[in-house]
């Protein structure tokens, strides 16, 4: 029996004073952590610059969210390469106790 895609969660969500019914395929709990997380960045640059319009502060959030995401995912590739060089390393270390190497670097 094949399974079924999951159910879309509803709700309705004030964020920076606009109410807001967002749909996805996660739990409630979830939809309602995320948009917690973006209107509590809202208020931070809100704080930052007063006089800002929302959708100006809209835009500068989303572009702060999209910078850290990048920033994230370069992390995310960086680390993929760190067995790679971990196993080299220790390769080298092994030839080096073995003395293949030699005395001197």
């Amino acid at each position: 029996m094949a399974e079924s895609a999951p159910k879309p969660q509803k709700i309705t969500k004030q964020i920076f004073g606009e109410s807001y019914t967002i749909v996805g395929e996660t739990s409630a709990e979830y939809i309602a952590e995320v948009a917690n997380f973006v209107e509590e960045r809202l208020y931070e640059l809100g704080r930052s610059l007063p006089n800002a319009s929302k959708t100006k502060l809209a835009v500068l959030c989303a572009l702060n969210l999209a910078d850290e995401m990048f920033q994230m995912k370069e992390k995310a590739t960086a680390s993929n390469l760190n067995p790679e060089i971990e196993e080299r390393t220790k390769k080298i270390i092994s030839l080096l106790e073995e003395g293949i190497i030699g005395d001197h670097f």
